[in-house]
């Protein structure tokens, strides 16, 4: 099915391009936190002209659905944008709250019709989950996580500045690089991929392995243009194709481990990859493009790039124990794992964790 994304808007003049593109905003609410918040807030409102605008802040790395709950979502309707500034974790919460926002006007259509179009801009401090273009989002309680799905939440625009990422810590370059190479790998085996979508994550990768340890390990402006471009690609890819057994088993170590999602990711990929290749038929094409000649070549190459972008290679620093890997297994989302191209029951799902 295909899904409409919005613009995407990439480089040094990627502000200025938008501001032109879509003109002057009144009043929109912009979605920020932290170092992030500090240190680029004044740089876009002045970028974009902005005179009167509101900034939510109070939600943390893993959005909480209280966070969400805690604001006051009726005065979104006040606003005639929301801008997200930073990476995954605002965009996500930005998304959450236009989320909430439309389910509360559930018994109001003409009301609900107008908070679906309200404009959702992603400007983007890291590049790599492709979250600044997707109509997904994830928050979490208590018991877990929950998955928003709403072709509504598709961001109206995407705007990625080389420049604004390179205060990023290297180690939060190196997560959110390794997730986008893996949602491209991902959204190429997943059994609801396209011929579009495919393509899309084959450029992906090829962008990736130019820039991924380039973009982390210097302040290459060229390097994060390129895997600004990769990040796009790795969404668009991944709103088709959508994440696999990779994404469903990674975010419990997020959530309890503090890991970095594009590193649980990362950790889960390695053994994942030859179990899912060995399922397709143009695995040739995927394996070509990762630069391999056998799917077994895999692990030990995806180690070594883990190791010089200075990411753990395995689960053993984390010290788990049988208990937490069943509540690891038991907290996988189904519906992404429908995704898989191989089917896995719980024991191959525990292999997954070493």
């Amino acid at each position: 099915m295909a899904i409409d994304l919005g613009q995407d808007f990439v480089g040094s003049e990627a502000l200025a391009q938008f501001a032109d593109a879509w003109g002057q905003l009144s009043y929109p609410l912009l979605v920020t936190r932290g170092v992030v918040k500090e240190q680029y807030l004044e740089v876009v409102v002045k970028a974009l002209g902005l005179t009167r605008y509101e900034v939510f802040s109070d939600f943390t790395p893993c959005p909480q659905l209280s966070s969400i709950e805690r604001f006051k979502l009726a005065s979104l309707s006040a606003h005639d944008a929301i801008i997200a500034l930073g990476g995954g974790s605002a965009f996500d919460c930005a998304k959450a709250l236009k989320y909430q926002w439309v389910q509360s006007l559930e018994l109001e259509p003409k009301a609900q019709a107008r908070a679906q179009s309200l404009p959702l801009f992603c400007v983007a401090t890291t590049f790599g989950s492709g979250a600044e273009i997707t109509p997904f989002a994830v928050i979490y309680t208590k018991k877990g996580k929950i998955s928003l799905s709403a072709l509504y939440l598709a961001p109206a625009a995407c705007i990625l500045v080389p420049q604004l990422a390179l205060s990023v810590p290297k180690s939060q370059r190196a997560a959110a690089g390794v997730d986008c190479l893996c949602q491209a790998i991902e959204s190429y085996w997943s059994r609801a991929a396209t011929t579009e979508s495919k393509a899309d994550a084959l450029e992906c990768i090829k962008l990736c392995l130019m820039a991924l340890k380039p973009a982390v390990l210097s302040d290459d402006l060229t390097a994060h243009t390129l895997l600004a471009r990769a990040s796009v690609l790795s969404g668009k890819a991944i709103a088709v194709g959508r994440t696999t057994a990779a994404h469903a088993l990674s975010y419990y170590f997020t959530q309890h481990h503090n890991l970095a999602h594009g590193q649980a990711v990362a950790l889960i990929m390695r053994s994942l990859f030859a179990r899912n290749v060995a399922a397709l038929r143009d695995r040739s094409t995927l394996l070509h493009a990762l630069g391999l000649s056998l799917a077994s070549d895999f692990k030990p190459w995806f180690e070594a790039l883990l190791e010089q972008l200075g990411l753990l290679t395995s689960f053993a620093p984390l010290q788990l124990d049988e208990a937490e890997i069943t509540k690891a297994v038991a907290s996988v989302n189904l519906q992404r794992l429908a995704n898989n191209p191989v089917t896995l029951d719980k024991a191959d799902l525990r292999a997954l964790i070493n």
